[in-house]
């Protein structure tokens, strides 16, 4: 071993929530000094590798995550936990948006791992980089509706259920549910042509756009969008004019370096009968009320993000968005259902809504997750040493 590194071993735990995996850690048993932290977690995931060969990463999106967790000192949460994303080939952790997947998994090791009672029925969670305070419960199932959620949701039906509800999840990056004030503003394709956007701020930030109208191929797999060089230049050319409207920086080549995680973007359609990734699972469109496809961290996703899904049906809810167009109306205010078709199954919302002079006001977003924890120990990675 070089004399200027040292072999750190870190407690640690794998675990999956929803279609996403990631490697969780106390904070107090992570270096205090963030430099220091980051290298111990991207070496833990092999960060620098595209298969991920050294560390435990999944060499995937959904799959090279890692959490960390707190007690939160809030009197309105119980634990607090930040979500760094790290794709194979990454430079960097990649903080600044919260997993809603991961958030369910979150529930499950503060009760293991005795941030909460273990009899606790419900867990108040608190992220810190989106300010979204979230409340995860405890559900009972038996094995055929185990069995219907595993067919339609695109997750594993193993491990516990949890009810995880974002409690007035607007505004997470900019303070407001639409940043620019308006339902539809105009981005710029390569070519020139101008499309319709709707940025969206619930959850997490995101942009949505029609899909045929960014010419977004339909009805290709994931792998392939992914390994289309000149889409995901112009997916990061429309995320940094986004970001631009939406106040997060002066100039769109900034969007990268200064925001990666936010906003994310979402393409829209209205319903269709598809068939999902892998499985290939039926769905009929009456099964759908807009069907979507997202790219986060620069990378389109195989499943849909909750985050993504609370934006979705947040955008839903104002008139004359895309996702509302898609849809062909808007929600109306009170208890509403709201589903969104992607490339392995179906995310179904709850949402709870009202209108306050005029506007839109989203209460409540509950998504169903499940979530287990897969395996414990230490992990041993080289940090150089500070």
């Amino acid at each position: 071993m070089n004399a200027n590194t040292r072999r750190c071993a870190t407690r640690c735990v794998v675990m999956r929530g929803g279609t996403s995996r990631g490697v969780f850690f106390h904070a107090a048993d992570l270096p205090r000094d963030a430099a220091r932290r980051d290298a111990v977690l991207m070496a833990a995931i092999g960060a620098s590798d595209p298969r991920q060969v050294d560390g435990l990463g999944g060499a995937d999106l959904l799959l090279s995550k890692v959490a960390v967790v707190w007690p939160s000192e809030r009197p309105d949460a119980d634990v607090a936990c930040s979500f760094g994303s790290i794709p194979p080939g990454s430079a960097r952790v990649k903080y600044g948006s919260n997993c809603g997947n991961l958030s369910s998994a979150v529930a499950c090791f503060a009760r293991q791992e005795g941030l909460v009672a273990p009899e606790a029925e419900r867990v108040r969670l608190h992220n810190p980089d989106s300010g979204v305070l979230m409340e995860a419960r405890w559900c009972e199932w038996d094995q055929a509706a185990r069995a219907r959620f595993a067919d339609t949701s695109g997750m594993p039906a193993s491990g516990e259920l949890l009810e995880l509800a974002f409690l007035a999840p607007a505004g997470t990056a900019t303070g407001r549910l639409l940043p620019t004030g308006r339902a539809v503003d105009c981005l710029e394709m390569p070519d020139g042509r101008p499309v319709e956007a709707s940025i969206v701020d619930a959850g997490a930030l995101y942009v949505f756009l029609r899909a045929g109208d960014a010419g977004l191929p339909l009805d290709v797999s994931t792998d392939v969008l992914r390994a289309d060089a000149a889409l995901a230049a112009t997916c990061e050319r429309l995320r940094g004019q986004a970001a631009v409207l939406a106040g997060l920086v002066a100039r769109a080549s900034d969007a990268l370096p200064v925001t990666p995680a936010v906003p994310k973007l979402a393409f829209i359609r209205p319903p269709a009968d598809f068939r999902t990734e892998g499985r290939q699972v039926a769905v009929a469109a009456g099964d759908v009320d807009v069907v979507g496809r997202i790219v986060s961290s620069q990378s389109f996703h195989k499943a849909y993000a909750v985050t993504g899904a609370i934006a979705a049906a947040a955008a839903a809810t104002v008139p004359g968005s895309v996702v509302a167009s898609a849809m062909g109306g808007h929600l109306r205010a009170g208890v509403t259902r709201f589903r969104i078709g992607h490339p392995t199954g179906v995310i179904e919302c709850q949402l709870e809504s009202r209108q306050d002079a005029g506007e839109p006001v989203v209460d409540r977003v509950t998504v169903l997750r499940t979530a287990r924890r897969i395996m414990e120990g230490r992990c041993y990675v080289e940090e150089s040493a500070a």
